[in-house]
């Protein structure tokens, strides 16, 4: 009974608890449902839509209505427009025309009365046909030996891309006594007189087939014909000297360097530009010398310049068959042939710096060659000291070599040697990677600066018969506005002075200066023995 009735009671409270939940569900959640519907997180309520009536917009423009616009005024052009060469930069190896060498136009026979004259825009489009031009000879062991001449210090090594320009001009604390006041310019070209010791020489007006000794050689008389003058003006005038010492066991150090003052106005020049064609270039960095090219042949040219280019591999071709005057027909003739120049083939590095000897050379200018390459020569001869000796004996001075390494596995050593043995400088492109192959020519522009104004070429510095005295280089590099010149040597202990004679041009007007520099005036450099001892191994690789 008693059990019964707790059972009882558990079903009822069951059955209770079920209907309160119920009861609950019902009632509480329409009020649970209110809420959180119209809480406060909810968005209020949009009004209703409203149709508007769109406003009208004017038609578009059609394109084929639209008409050019009339400039103000017509940009200067050339008289005559010469369609561009189409260029071979972008062609595969296997298409039509990539396989072309850049266009090379065959030499005429300076005999023949019947070449005619070729006008710019026939060199240019002339069939790209290269013709073999024979070795050069070497000249005979009778040439004039050069004179004694300054060491040119090598230049600064750079980290950045373009060559830094050349240092603003100082006045030496070495004052020269006698030295007069600085004589006009008007004054100059009055009191210089022409050497009539006999007729001018007239060098062949044309590039020449290959390299003819007897004209090289007529070349360099008519330099020395204009440089040994009687008449001369006094060099004093024109340049400042500082001297300085260092000691050394039983010998003293010494170097010069001479530097323009501002009487000395820029000279007509005549610039050629050779650049390494060949595969080992490649396209990138081929893309960039083409710039690089185009863009010096304006800012390194001055009123009166002449100019030619040259591209290279086992063969080399000539843009135009005589020098061009910088204008603005020669620079576009000049950036149509640079446009064809494409990357392939092998380098034959000396036969291409000597074909300069066959360029026509002027007495009274200075010829630079600026030589783009990586340095690898191997076609023709290959090796490297015979590079420097060959070329070395057959310039002589004539030429003034600048060369441009475009990365930084080029031969540094024939590219150094070479540039500061024959009247020039060099600068290697060091940046690596895929991306500076792109650059590789940017500092080209930075290398001609250095010279483009010259002011003083062909010079000769002679020591005094007493003053026993080794210095280098033996030919020295030209003077140009804002730089210097540097000669390296050594005499023997308790040498008073350093006496010698110094003497160069001006266009057509002679120059020469005796001097007189007591060593104990001197300031002191303790690095001169190792400036010494490196221009004399240099001197050595080139003999």
């Amino acid at each position: 009974m008693k059990r019964g009735f707790r059972t009882d009671l558990l079903i009822f409270s069951l059955i209770v608890s079920a209907v309160l939940h119920v009861a609950v569900m019902f009632y509480a959640k329409p009020r649970i449902m209110t809420h959180v519907a119209f809480g406060g997180a909810h968005v209020p309520r949009k009004g209703p839509m409203r149709v508007t009536e769109a406003v009208k917009r004017p038609e578009p423009v059609r394109i084929d209505t639209l008409k050019d616009v009339a400039a103000e005024k017509d940009a200067p052009e050339a008289e005559t427009t010469v369609e561009a060469v189409p260029s071979v930069e972008d062609a595969p190896p296997d298409a039509p025309g990539a396989g072309l060498e850049t266009p090379e136009v065959p030499m005429p026979d300076p005999g023949a009365a019947e070449t005619p004259i070729v006008p710019i825009a026939e060199v240019v489009t002339a069939p790209l046909s290269p013709a073999p031009r024979p070795e050069p000879r070497m000249v005979s062991d009778a040439l004039p030996q050069p004179a004694p001449s300054t060491p040119i210090a090598p230049p600064p090594s750079m980290s950045e891309t373009l060559v830094p320009a050349v240092p603003a001009f100082q006045a030496p604390p070495l004052a020269l006594a006698g030295v007069a006041p600085e004589p006009d310019s008007a004054a100059v070209a009055k009191e210089f007189r022409k050497d009539s010791s006999g007729p001018e020489f007239a060098p062949p007006p044309e590039v020449m087939d290959a390299v003819d000794e007897k004209v090289v050689e007529k070349e360099k008389a008519a330099v020395r014909r204009l440089v040994d003058v009687p008449d001369a003006l006094d060099l004093a005038k024109a340049v400042d000297i500082r001297l300085n010492k260092a000691s050394g066991p039983g010998v003293t150090y010494f170097s010069l360097t001479v530097s323009p003052k501002s009487n000395l106005s820029p000279v007509p020049k005549d610039v050629v530009v050779l650049i390494d064609a060949s595969g080992s270039i490649g396209k990138d960095r081929m893309g960039s010398i083409r710039r690089a090219a185009k863009k010096i042949l304006r800012s390194a040219s001055n009123t009166g310049d002449r100019f030619n280019l040259v591209a290279f591999r086992d063969r080399f071709s000539y843009a135009f068959r005589s020098w061009q005057e910088c204008n603005v027909q020669s620079f576009d003739a000049a950036d149509r042939w640079l446009n064809n120049v494409a990357p392939f083939g092998r380098t034959d590095v000396f036969a291409t710096i000597a074909s300069v000897l066959t360029l026509p050379r002027s007495p009274s200018r200075p010829l630079i060659a600026l030589v783009v390459t990586d340095g690898d020569a191997n076609s023709g001869v290959s090796r490297t000291a015979d590079i420097l000796s060959k070329f070395t004996r057959l310039n002589d001075g004539l030429v003034s070599v600048y060369m441009y390494g475009v990365k930084s596995s080029a031969n540094r050593e024939l590219i150094d040697v070479l540039t500061r043995g024959n009247r020039g400088e060099s600068f290697i492109f060091e940046q690596g990677g895929l991306l500076a192959r792109t650059r590789a020519g940017e500092g080209i522009e930075g290398l001609s600066m250095r010279f483009r104004d010259p002011v003083l070429s062909d010079l000769r510095l002679v020591f005094a018969s007493g003053c026993d005295a080794e210095a280098y280089p033996r030919l020295l590099k030209n003077l140009y506005r804002g730089g210097t010149v540097q000669i390296v040597g050594r005499v023997p202990s308790g040498t008073k002075e350093i006496a010698f004679s110094l003497k160069g041009l001006n266009g057509r007007v002679a120059y020469e200066g005796f001097f007189r520099i007591p060593l104990a005036s001197a300031s002191t450099d303790p690095m001169l023995p190792v400036a010494w001892r490196d221009e004399r191994e240099i001197d050595g690789k080139l003999r």
